[in-house]
């Protein structure tokens, strides 16, 4: 049986939550208190509702008991609805419970009502952008304890054509490479014949004008759908390709010489 989410309050961050669930397969509930809000999105998701979640029978006719997990993210104008509503899915037993913070006394009350998680997506964002600022070459950075972090950054043009156990990274760097995301086109001309062979050449020729024109044809769709995650990559076999998106976890110090590999 599909996980089954609610979602409370469908402003920008709620209606990205619910849609991004949906695009994964989930079992959306959408609930708004705005029949506008509700027309824009029923389409769009499991189910919608109009519906009053500070009003503990209300919840309790809509089944949100029932749910997996409800995110709570009513925004930061109705702070009063947030904290109601989170008490009264607490009090009507929701296993798990997901709440918007709006500042670190809003975030401390939604704990002591009952949220399992809080999440601040404001203050998120100001610390991503304050990372791409300043640290440009990371794609996208989070901070683990102890100064250690995780970060996407595109391959260095050095490791190109290279494997790890060739470019020594762990001991050079002081980094483990976690994993590659690689453009599945890619996928299809590096596994041609070597060059050497005649008709190996012709395949690769052919694989090479198969996949420019697959990346012709692939543009209206999502380009994180054009890539996949290679996981446990061989050290001693898998060579880095141009396009590559390492994915790779180490001291922010040591991540940051890595990144400065020309």
């Amino acid at each position: 049986m599909d996980k089954q989410i609610a979602v409370i309050g469908l402003g920008v961050f709620g209606s990205e939550v619910a849609l991004s669930l949906m695009k994964r397969n989930f079992t959306v509930l959408a609930i708004d208190e705005d029949q506008e809000v509700i027309e824009n999105i029923k389409e769009q998701v499991t189910q919608a509702m109009i519906l009053d979640t500070t009003q503990e029978q209300a919840l309790l006719e809509a089944g949100i008991q029932d749910m997996d997990t409800v995110v709570v993210a009513i925004g930061t104008g109705h702070l009063e609805n947030s904290i109601l509503t989170t008490a009264l899915l607490r009090q009507i037993g929701v296993k798990y419970i997901i709440a918007r913070a709006a500042n670190k006394l809003h975030e401390r009350i939604l704990r002591q009502v009952g949220a399992h998680e809080i999440v601040n997506p404001e203050r998120e964002m100001g610390v991503k952008i304050a990372n791409k600022i300043a640290r440009p070459g990371f794609l996208e950075m989070f901070s683990l304890t102890d100064n250690v972090c995780v970060v996407e950054l595109p391959v260095p043009d050095s490791f190109v054509g290279h494997t790890l156990e060739e470019l020594n990274v762990r001991k050079r760097f002081n980094i483990n490479v976690l994993g590659v995301q690689r453009l599945r086109r890619e996928d299809v001309v590096a596994a041609t014949v070597a060059p050497k062979d005649d008709a190996g050449k012709a395949a690769k020729k052919e694989a090479v004008k198969e996949a420019a024109s697959a990346e012709a044809e692939s543009e209206l769709e999502d380009k994180q759908d054009e890539r996949r995650m290679i996981m446990n990559i061989s050290p001693a076999n898998d060579r880095f390709q141009k396009s590559d998106i390492l994915l790779v976890m180490g001291y922010q110090d040591d991540v940051n010489r890595l990144l400065a590999q020309k």
